[in-house]
């Protein structure tokens, strides 16, 4: 574990904003926002890319790609602020993220460096600029042989007319424990994360407010019998099921489809990837994205091959062997 990271309790972190009056030009610490619009919609997008695949920066160029492409339509049609989880990061995917003009001009970030990851993949968050963020903090999960965490960020929503301070709605970006043998973990996992989106259990003696509503996505590597009750039972409702979505259906899977050449059929497709909310919120609207999207690999080992071997030496690969997860909220009762 990180030294500086205490499990199952909130560790605040650090967030940042690039900043282009600088020189060089750099991202910066951002503690303090200097907000921004009010609003009662939140676009969220949840991807995890596979950490273990060959090619992390192709692959994850051709992501950000992606998700560039999708913002752009997003933003001709409903211009909500928008935050993005990403699960399963690696070194060369963070140094990808800070570079990418279109992140540097609209979000804040989570996570500049491994600082707070546990293990060699981890997870990160960014926060459209428009939104006011009050505070970042992690949750390691005590009990996780991978060492996986919780990722939350609390949004101040804005409201001039609030009585007794603005609210609060908080976000979790989550991993939890992957392969069969995590399932008892999984269900602690999210019983833990769920605390903190309701102001219950442990949460209750950590000092931080009670949110107005809380929204969590991520990879929940849910493929068990036991997944598939856990968020009932933590009092939380899917977005996929909430809006008329049917469990073991085509439509369903974000998983089984896209897997690395050797692990075709090993497994059964599965929706592994989940949104849950809680508390004054609703969703509008709810989508996977990637379906199919590859990204295209240099495969060749010697410069001086000839134009055809040259072309021959190319390969596709998928960029990830989920499908991310993009949904619209409403906040109620503003």
């Amino acid at each position: 574990m990180a030294p500086s990271l205490q499990p199952d309790t909130p560790n605040t972190q650090t967030f940042y904003c690039f900043d282009p009056t600088t020189d060089p030009p750099q991202w910066r610490p951002a503690s303090s926002c200097t907000a921004h619009d009010t609003t009662d919609r939140l676009h969220l997008i949840s991807w995890n890319i596979d950490f273990h695949a060959p090619a992390p920066r192709e692959r994850m160029s051709a992501a950000l790609q992606h998700l560039n492409k999708r913002l752009s339509d997003h933003g001709q049609q409903n211009d909500s602020p928008t935050v993005i989880f990403f699960q399963e990061m690696v070194e060369s995917d963070l140094g990808l993220i800070q570079q990418a003009p279109w992140i540097r001009d609209r979000f804040y970030i989570t996570d500049l460096f491994r600082t707070h990851w546990r293990a060699s993949y981890g997870t990160l968050t960014l926060v459209d600029r428009r939104l006011h963020i009050q505070r970042v903090f992690r949750v390691p999960y005590g009990l996780s042989r991978m060492q996986r965490d919780g990722l939350f960020v609390d949004i101040n929503m804005q409201n001039p007319h609030a009585t007794g301070g603005n609210p609060v709605i908080r976000l979790c970006n989550t991993h939890l424990e992957s392969l069969a043998s995590g399932i008892s973990s999984r269900t602690v996992q999210l019983k833990l994360a769920s605390e903190f989106m309701h102001g219950t259990g442990r949460y209750s003696t950590s000092g931080l407010p009670t949110p107005h509503a809380a929204i969590l996505a991520g990879d929940l590597n849910a493929f068990a019998p036991e997944d598939a009750i856990a968020p009932n039972e933590c009092g939380l409702n899917d977005a996929f099921l909430a809006l008329g979505g049917t469990e073991e259906t085509e439509e369903a899977y974000t998983w089984g489809k896209q897997n690395p050449v050797g692990m075709d059929g090993k497994f059964p497709d599965a929706r592994m990837d989940k949104v849950l909310f809680c508390g004054s919120v609703e969703v509008l609207a709810f989508a996977k994205i990637g379906e199919g999207l590859k990204a295209r690999v240099d495969c060749s080992m010697d410069d001086d091959t000839s134009d055809d071997e040259a072309e021959d030496a190319y390969d596709d690969v998928w960029v990830t062997d989920h499908l991310g997860l993009d949904a619209e909220f409403r906040i109620l009762d503003l």
